[in-house]
């Protein structure tokens, strides 16, 4: 992966000087940056940095102003590729879907959209009067815009490093927190995602489904199985997938009880 895009494409990004004019608008936003830079921990020129936080409304309303939507199309590739990294790292055996299903529920918008509030990112939002009046600042999808514009910025400036250093440890802690909480409630994560997690934090292994078909009550059996051959529980349906994910939720639920994590 290249370290940074190069000079000229920065310049582009907004790292040269901009007009006075859009200057004394950022004013306000660029008194709190400090603050922001603090947290951070990574340093990312003005021009950049304020661009990363100029919503496409203000742009409009500021034509010498241009939006994040490009560091935001940057920052969604980075976000996703530190995410996958993780993933591949912490679980070597894991299959393909199931890492999916992970990173899913990583990078969604709920996700992100908690990191950006957690890094107060809302406070340094640059939007237009029609979508300050219409409540956008608290609006999810545009707090994750904006936390993914802010990682294409540390990108385009210092490279993969500035980026990792940036987003990588609030990225694994989503990753670890949705771990924690396998109640199958994420739309991301199904229950033999949540499952296979569960039960290698528990050193049982990954489980089996050997499925078959009741005749006579019309529905598939399947049987959710550890490698030590027992059972921890049955799951029946309609569909061979069905089956297998009432086994996996019955599962998950014997073996959350086992382990004292029961809600």
């Amino acid at each position: 992966m290249a370290h940074s895009v190069n000079r000229q494409s920065r310049e582009k990004e907004g790292e040269v000087a901009r007009p006075v004019e859009t200057l004394r608008l950022w004013r306000r936003t660029l008194e709190k940056l400090p603050e922001l830079t603090k947290k951070m921990g990574v340093e990312i020129p003005q021009g950049l940095l304020m661009r990363s936080f100029t919503h496409r409304s203000f742009s409009h309303e500021h034509p010498d102003a241009p939006n994040n939507e490009r560091l935001e199309f940057l920052g969604d590739s980075i976000i996703q590729a530190i995410s996958t990294i993780y993933l591949f790292n912490r679980f070597p055996s894991m299959p393909e879907r199931e890492m999916s299903s992970l990173r899913r529920a990583a990078v969604c918008e709920e996700g992100l959209a908690k990191i950006a509030v957690e890094m107060s990112l809302d406070k340094f939002l640059l939007l237009g009067k029609g979508a300050r009046k219409e409540g956008d600042r608290e609006r999810s999808s545009l707090l994750c815009d904006t936390f993914e514009a802010l990682v294409g910025a540390a990108f385009a400036s210092g490279g993969w490093e500035s980026a990792e250093k940036l987003a990588g440890a609030p990225l694994r802690k989503t990753i670890d927190d949705n771990l924690k909480n396998l109640e199958g409630s994420n739309p991301y994560m199904d229950w033999k995602t949540s499952l296979l997690v569960l039960a290698r934090s528990m050193n049982l292994g990954e489980p089996s489904f050997p499925t078959s078909f009741d005749e006579e009550k019309d529905c598939f059996v399947a049987e959710c199985t550890l490698p030590s051959g027992k059972v921890l529980a049955v799951g029946r349906g309609k569909k061979k997938k069905t089956a297998q994910e009432n086994a996996a939720e019955l599962s998950c639920r014997v073996l959350r009880q086992k382990s004292g994590l029961a809600q």
